[in-house]
């Protein structure tokens, strides 16, 4: 005798015998009109019914729409981004002579061994 049996539920899927099947959320009563479009998949679901009711934000986080003030970036920072800044530029400069001593070697050995760098052959 088979453990499972084909869902009922048009899924496809397949359950237990005696499972019961998965219920979908159940459509929340919305008090207060909702204020301009939604901006999330989630809210639009939200203000459909059909999820669950939104978390409260954590008290560290700013109401929507507002944002904390500022606090600047410190010495650190300024300093880490400068020194980040001239190594770039160092490594740019270093990979552009590398590449412009690369083919002046390469025309050197064209130059010292023609036979090797014939053109075509």
């Amino acid at each position: 005798m088979s453990t499972h049996r084909a869902s009922t539920s048009g899924s496809g899927g397949f359950r237990a015998v005696g499972q019961k099947p998965p219920v979908p959320y159940q459509r929340a009563a919305t008090g207060a009109p909702p204020e301009g479009p939604p901006t999330t998949v989630g809210e639009q679901a939200a203000r459909a019914g059909w999820a669950p009711a939104p978390r409260q934000s954590p008290a560290h986080t700013p109401p929507r729409g507002q944002r904390l003030p500022g606090t600047g970036d410190g010495r650190a920072l300024t300093v880490l981004r400068t020194v980040a800044y001239v190594l770039t530029s160092l490594a740019s400069l270093l990979f552009i002579a590398l590449v412009v001593y690369g083919y002046l070697l390469v025309q050197d050995a064209a130059q010292t061994f023609p036979r090797l760098f014939t053109p075509g052959g």
